[in-house]
């Protein structure tokens, strides 16, 4: 700034401030997986009676050198406010504003009185205005910032932290503060070299394991918004999306793109979700862990990770919001080429893909825990687990993780299935396997020579002769029930557990009657539902048992 520029600025500020010369343009913030506006930077300008507008980085050191930046603070925020009640009262709420503060404001003892009257006048929530704070102003008188910080807090307002990573205590600053949202310098992005990107993931991981929101400013290109998106950087902000501009601009903004604004319930929404450390080698387990953690000891730790994805699952359909490159090369594996082609398998409600995650996705919801399923497809055996990370009315966001094991690993798991499969089958009475679609059924194991369920054209007549045949007349008509083809899948869906299971009094080799257990558990098929029958005899004390409980309460069978 000239010499000349410096003398003037005081001295014309007041005047300039009654006539209306100073103004608060306003720089969106997008959330960086819906691409929609999550709220406004407020920034000041000052237009000059020529039309000009003199650069900020003239007036505001002269403003502090003068103690007259504290009312330029205030007129800002006052100009915030009323952007925040107009569009309130049009109908196109805005989630919040944010309003920088100077280091210099903290030093005065009306600030909080200050700040609380503005919002009054304009009916503001507390919690709707961002206070944006540098590293800096917290080093110079620590007693009085921290006594206006805790002031703030307590009062339901939220905290930001600016320019992380400019000065030189960051990390002494996050240990003795609780900020709401960290907002990483935009040096970071001036060259995005390989040990740039993985320090800024690192410091979104380290900010998502404190539980703190992360923002990045001066995102100027696709590339860098492709990086930050991938790290799991929450929202985003800069001339890739939006220059500051005039509220007139921002209005019309919003007017001429539907949706674009977010809402209270998705701001609920994505806010949780953007809790997952994309960043760590279990995300699932790390973010149910930690919901537990947090409340216990108020911090959880992680580290790398690569293959997990959101899934937005509504009524009967999965979308998937977004993967890492590590998921996507899972999916291949299995035959995927595209995120887009499994969605289209999931869209066959009658498909294995389908069944498998709607029941994965059911556990999910039910537990509120990670819910793991083990298959092979296409000759590739894979592990994928799911966790419900949001809920909202009308869908909920669960996180999966996918994981393929090697050619070694599945050739050494076939030796094992078959080496063990002899001995896993002689430890039921029978083994069958039912195939509604066919109305048929095959034995796959009996230790005697029954043969009931493939002797018959149609699954009923197999069922209903071995019903005459082996069940007890006490339990057939419950047994009849029990393997009810129309309303088996539904019973297992909503069983705790992937099977549904029941006892029976049978006469199976010849033997007497006596008491059996019967599972039913969904298989993999890779098109109609199949499920598999096994009955195996209850000995001893567990016999006894049964025949106790049901001589004192009948009615449970």
């Amino acid at each position: 700034m000239d010499p000349t520029t410096a003398s003037i600025v005081p001295a014309d500020f007041p005047a300039a401030l009654e006539s209306g010369m100073i103004r608060a343009f306003f720089q969106p913030v997008f959330r960086s997986m819906t691409q929609q506006i999550i709220g406004v930077e407020s920034l000041a300008r000052w237009f000059r009676p020529d039309g000009t507008v003199l650069s900020p980085a003239d007036f505001i050191p002269a403003l502090e050198r003068t103690g007259l930046i504290f009312r330029l603070d205030m007129e800002i925020l006052r100009q915030a406010c009323s952007l925040y009640d107009d569009f309130r009262r049009r109908g196109t709420p805005l989630q919040c504003v944010t309003v920088n503060l100077s280091r210099l404001d903290f030093g005065r003892e009306d600030l909080f009185e200050t700040v609380c009257t503005v919002l009054d006048q304009y009916a503001v929530p507390h919690e709707a205005v961002k206070l944006e704070i540098t590293e800096s102003m917290m080093l110079e008188d620590t007693e009085a910032f921290e006594k206006s910080f805790r002031r703030f807090t307590d009062a339901d307002f939220r905290v930001w932290l600016d320019d992380f990573g400019s000065g030189y205590s960051s990390l002494n600053v996050l240990q003795n503060y609780s900020f709401d949202v960290i907002k990483f310098d935009i040096l970071f992005l001036r060259k995005l070299s390989a040990r740039g990107r993985e320090m800024l993931a690192s410091l979104i991981s380290m900010a998502k394991s404190l539980g703190i929101h992360t923002l990045t400013e001066g995102v100027e290109t696709n590339e860098q918004r492709e990086f930050l998106l991938t790290a799991g950087c929450e929202a985003l902000q800069g001339f890739y999306y939006a220059r500051p501009m005039s509220a007139e601009k921002l209005t019309e903004l919003i007017d001429q793109n539907d949706g674009l604004l977010e809402t209270a319930e998705d701001l609920a929404y994505w806010n949780e979700i953007g809790r997952l450390n994309f960043v760590n080698p279990n995300p699932l387990k790390d973010y149910s862990e930690r919901q537990a953690s947090i409340s216990r000891m108020g911090y959880y730790v992680t580290s790398y990770d690569g293959s997990i994805a959101l899934v937005e699952c509504g009524r009967d359909r999965f979308h998937y919001v977004y993967t890492t490159e590590g998921y996507r090369e899972r999916l291949r594996e299995l035959g995927f080429m595209s995120v887009e082609s499994l969605e289209q398998a999931l869209s066959n409600q009658r498909s294995y893909q389908y069944l498998m995650v709607r029941k994965l996705v059911m556990d999910a919801l039910r537990t509120g825990t990670v819910q793991t399923v083990e298959h092979a497809f296409r000759d590739v055996y894979f592990r994928l687990s799911a966790l419900l990370v949001a809920r909202r009315k009308d869908r909920v966001m669960i996180s999966m993780r996918l994981n393929t094991f090697d050619s070694e690993r599945e050739l050494e798991t076939a030796r094992e299935m078959l080496a063990n499969s002899s001995a896993l089958l002689t430890t039921y009475d029978l083994v069958v396997k039912i195939m509604p679609a066919k109305n048929a059924a095959k034995r796959i194991y009996a230790a005697s020579s029954l043969a009931e369920y493939d002797r018959e054209p149609a699954f009923e007549l197999s069922l209903q002769r071995f019903c005459r045949d082996h069940v007890d007349p006490a339990d057939r008509e419950r047994y009849l029930r029990f393997l009810d083809l129309g309303t088996l899948s539904g019973r297992i869906s909503k069983s705790p557990l992937p099977f549904v299971q029941h006892v029976f009094r049978m006469r199976l080799g010849g033997s007497g009657t006596a008491w059996y257990a019967a599972r039913v558990t969904q298989i993999p098929s890779g098109g109609d539902p199949e499920f598999l029958l096994t009955v195996h005899n209850l000995q001893g004390t567990l016999s006894e048992w049964i025949d106790q409980l049901l001589g004192e309460h009948p009615e449970l069978l």
